[in-house]
């Protein structure tokens, strides 16, 4: 099936990765994503996206194959050295090749992308502490939060946006709190997650809460934007959220996430709630092909 393959290589992600990180340039300016800068930057955030995600599932597979949904496990066992290697490689000669372009020189820069690393490393593996930080109940979703908005809102051509970044924790963090459900039968064996302790149904609306004040946010931004400069991004965002707002319905998630059938629940999640990240490609695309008419 297409949609595995895309979703368990990390494609899929990859790609979402590449798509939030587009928009937080069209946020910062109407067209700065378009540029070079802002595609070598997106790039190798899609990039690190696919690495730092087959690095984790090494580790768990490595470590704890026995957590691992069934369908992930096997096809680790089959594929993953060779995802691992293949992601690797492409990250390394992105950078090598790109280096002066993506400003690696400058110390913050440096000091920002190690911290990304270390965090994303933490989730996975902290030395005394089994299982990583994705065993701390509170802190698992926010670290990933917190990593995605960080490395999304990067760019070498544009100043650190507060409301960009708080809008994007928040949209991430109520994306990624329904990935808990999905999970339950894997997770209840060895850890505590949001949904264990609370209930699926609470997880959803507590992520389309999370999802309004996320379109609150862009709101603020495109009215603050709307004096100086067309309001793509935050119009753009508001959109994505509104979208992950409809898709979070119980009806729409609730059965899906908590099927018997580890099938539906994969698709669910890491294909329909996974290609809300990927969205924008399209809205980007005719973006750029109205500015190529103009």
């Amino acid at each position: 099936m297409t949609w595995r393959w895309l979703s368990f290589t990390h494609i899929w992600i990859s790609l979402g990765a590449f798509a939030t990180s587009m928009v937080s340039g069209v946020w910062c300016s109407h067209d700065l994503a378009l540029q070079g800068a802002g595609i070598l930057m997106a790039t190798w955030v899609a990039l690190s996206t696919g690495l730092g995600y087959s690095v984790q599932r090494a580790i768990k597979h490595a470590k704890h194959p026995q957590n691992m949904p069934s369908w992930r496990q096997r096809f680790w066992t089959a594929h993953g050295r060779t995802m691992l290697v293949a992601w690797g490689l492409l990250w390394l000669a992105f950078n090598l090749r790109f280096f002066d372009e993506l400003q690696w020189h400058r110390p913050e820069r440096q000091t920002v992308v190690a911290l990304l690393g270390v965090a994303s490393l933490a989730y996975s593996v902290v030395p005394g502490f089994s299982g990583g930080l994705r065993r701390v109940t509170w802190l698992k979703v926010p670290l990933i939060a917190v990593v995605w908005a960080t490395a999304t809102i990067m760019h070498p051509e544009a100043a650190f946006e507060p409301l960009l970044w708080a809008q994007r924790f928040i949209f991430i963090a109520s994306l990624t709190l329904p990935f808990d459900i999905r999970d339950l039968a894997v997770d209840e064996h060895h850890i505590q997650t949001v949904a264990s302790l609370k209930s699926p149904a609470w997880v959803l609306q507590t992520s389309r809460r999370g999802m309004l004040l996320s379109i609150i946010l862009c709101a603020a931004a495109a009215w603050k934007q709307g004096a100086n400069m067309p309001a793509v991004g935050p119009l753009m965002c508001m959109a994505q959220s509104l979208w992950a707002w409809w898709l979070l319905r119980d009806d729409k998630a609730l059965g899906p996430l908590t099927s018997e059938s580890e099938m539906v629940r994969e698709k669910h999640a890491g294909w329909t709630l996974d290609g809300v990240l990927v969205a924008p490609l399209w809205l980007l695309s005719t973006l750029w092909l109205v500015t190529k008419m103009m």
